[in-house]
């Protein structure tokens, strides 16, 4: 039928027009569907009449009426198709389009694929919403303007319902889109808004992560130092200010950290204008003691770490706290008093502003019962290393761990080896808080599904028990001698270098 003035003024009216389509074709053809139906109604009425009348079933009229039915739906079916033979969309300025169509009725074609085939040709409907060029049409169409960088998602969303230029896809595309265009960076996601790029290039940072820390020897670090947008990164230790002349980190992977604090910059030679802001990193102290019996006598020996200058230790042998004025300074191993019962000390470097948990050491007294090496009821941490050489020992070790419950692990890292040698899959972490036996289950059951099966390798640099009889119980359990200078505990802990007395 056509198109009047009065439809066009209507649609141009119409908030959601994008969205509506029309299948139709001419008052004539349609007429010849109405005349069809009309027959098919008439011959039912005398096929009812004859039945009513019992007519004999090899009676003339039954084959009369046999030979209608067939030329009435043949006639029937001819009219059908050609009465909806135009599809009537929204299209440029808000003007109604007719495109004509073919809608076959033999064998099992759908409608819906013929209708959705005639769109696609007249470039109203499209399934190619996964290419560069869907995005591009929808930033200019879409977005406002073709300068505007913002717009609010759910303007996006109704100018595509209401912009008649726009063709018609599946309901996912423009979320589809959006995700993909934020996994790749194309677009960033501000609140309820999207930006559209291109964007400046991203600032070079550094990212440092502590792999692990040595708890004897130089009582060193390592950390892995990572530069982000940017080939390279340089040092400085103390408070010097790095620059692209500083010294090159050599080993970025696993940098060996014995300074208290180092500065890092990430730069581009390519770039003399894109440098990173530097990125600190301080140590933590700790504060290690051994205690001598020396027969008539006791002596303390401390021990900072990690060994670097500018560290001033101080203890006091009355009890009172290492950090008030007037407390001794440490400079080599003391004589403790016979009155004194308890030694208190501290590591600090007022330089960088840094000092140790407090320790305290009780000193045993004459004809009093011996104190056990470590305070039973207190959190105790095992620092000794467990290396691990195979799947075997380290899932017996994942299942010791469940067993014995609120265990947690520090510092671990595992390697994963496929049969072949080919495969290989590294994984390390340093959480503040450990890794619980859940945790260390689920990476090294990820690493082994990655190189299907293989060898397994695992690392724990220190473990943490809620106790140190729980401690106690897990060194008798795997058969490891104990070493109170393996312990740390709390400050009312004893926290030795050697088993030594």
């Amino acid at each position: 039928m056509p198109i009047s003035a009065d439809w066009q003024a209507w649609w141009a009216q119409q908030q959601y027009k994008n969205r509506v389509l029309f299948l139709t074709g001419s008052r004539d053809t349609f007429q010849k569907v109405l005349d069809s139906a009309r027959q098919t109604r008439a011959l039912q009425s005398i096929e009812d009449e004859l039945r009513s009348e019992n007519t004999p079933s090899d009676d003339p009229q039954w084959r009369a009426l046999d030979a209608l039915r067939d030329r009435v739906g043949l006639q029937f079916t001819a009219a059908l198709k050609e009465a909806f033979d135009q599809i009537v969309y929204p299209s440029i300025n808000s003007a109604l389009r007719a495109t004509g169509t073919d809608l076959a009725f033999a064998g099992n074609q759908s409608g819906e694929a013929t209708l959705r085939h005639t769109l696609e040709g007249a470039q109203k409907f499209t399934t190619k919403i996964d290419d560069d060029s869907f995005r591009t049409r929808a930033e200019a169409r879409l977005f406002g303007s073709a300068e505007a960088k913002v717009v609010l998602w759910s303007d996006f969303k109704r100018a595509a319902a209401v912009n008649t230029n726009w063709p018609l896809h599946k309901l996912s595309a423009h979320d589809d889109l959006k995700a993909d265009c934020l996994r790749r960076g194309l677009w960033r996601e501000e609140g309820n808004h999207i930006r559209r790029g291109p964007f400046p290039p991203p600032v070079p940072e550094v990212v440092v992560r502590e792999l692990s820390v040595q708890e004897d020897g130089d009582g060193t670090t390592y950390l892995k130092i990572e530069p982000l947008h940017a080939p390279l990164v340089v040092f400085e230790t103390g408070d010097a200010e790095p620059t692209r002349a500083s010294t090159p980190v050599p080993t970025p992977m696993r940098f060996e950290a014995t300074a208290l604090r180092y500065r890092f910059l990430a730069f581009d030679r390519a770039d003399m204008v894109r440098d990173s802001a530097v990125k600190d990193w301080t140590a933590k102290l700790r504060l290690k003691y051994q205690l001598h019996h020396r027969g008539d006598h006791y002596e303390v020996e401390l021990l900072a770490l990690p060994k670097a200058n500018s560290i001033t230790l101080r203890y006091t042998t009355d009890g009172s706290s290492p950090t008030s004025v007037g407390t001794a300074t440490y400079d080599g191993p003391f004589r403790v008093p016979a009155t004194c019962r308890v030694v208190c000390a501290i590591a600090v470097s007022t330089e960088y502003g840094l000092s140790s948990e407090t320790i305290r050491i009780t000193i045993p007294q004459k004809g009093g019962t011996e104190r056990p090496p470590i305070d039973l009821a207190t959190p105790a941490r095992w620092t000794q290393q467990t290396k691990l050489d195979d799947a075997s020992a380290v899932w017996d070790t994942i299942v010791r761990l469940e067993q014995a419950g609120a265990v947690m692990a520090h510092d671990i890292s595992l390697t994963a080896e496929s049969t072949d040698g080919q495969q290989n899959v590294e994984y390390s972490g340093a959480l503040d808080s450990g890794y619980d036996p859940v945790a260390v289950k689920a990476i090294a059951q990820k690493l082994q599904d990655i190189v299907s099966g293989g060898g397994l390798r695992m690392t724990i640099g220190s473990l943490a028990f809620p106790t140190g009889q729980a401690l106690l119980d897990w060194l008798k359990a795997t058969n490891q001698p104990f070493n109170v200078a393996k312990v740390s505990q709390a400050a009312s802990a004893a926290v030795g270098l050697t088993a030594g007395k």
